[in-house]
């Protein structure tokens, strides 16, 4: 007795699959029933200590004796920046000589003429 295809829906097959999800969706529910009723019993239970503070308290008291690194004050506070006069640069010879404007000049155009063989040899 084998039942070979056919040309349309095969009806039997299709209500044996209903049936299963069926049952499948039902004893999915009840175990989501369950599962809810055995969570609010676990949330009921008394808290643990909190022990974690204990270690919290440890790691704080070890924090605090750590030794610091020395940070460099590059500015000055502002009240002493306020009450300090601006220094008149002294006349004479101890200062370094500024360089000329045409030097200068020159320079840069140099150093343009060296960025651009170095962009043409796509260096930079």
């Amino acid at each position: 007795n084998m039942k070979l295809g056919g040309l349309g829906p095969d009806y039997e097959t299709i209500k044996e699959k209903k049936e299963k999800l069926k049952l499948q969706k039902e004893y999915s529910r009840q175990i989501k029933e369950y599962n809810m009723k055995n969570i609010t019993v676990v949330q009921r239970l008394p808290a643990k200590p909190q022990a974690s503070s204990v270690s919290r308290q440890k790691a704080l008291e070890y924090a605090k004796k750590i030794p610091r690194p020395k940070t460099f004050l590059t500015k000055q506070p502002e009240q002493e920046v306020k009450e300090e006069v601006v220094p008149q640069a002294p006349a004479g010879p101890s200062l370094p000589p500024l360089p000329s404007l045409e030097s200068l000049w020159s320079r840069h155009q140099k150093e343009k003429e060296l960025v651009a063989a170095f962009k043409t040899l796509h260096i930079l």
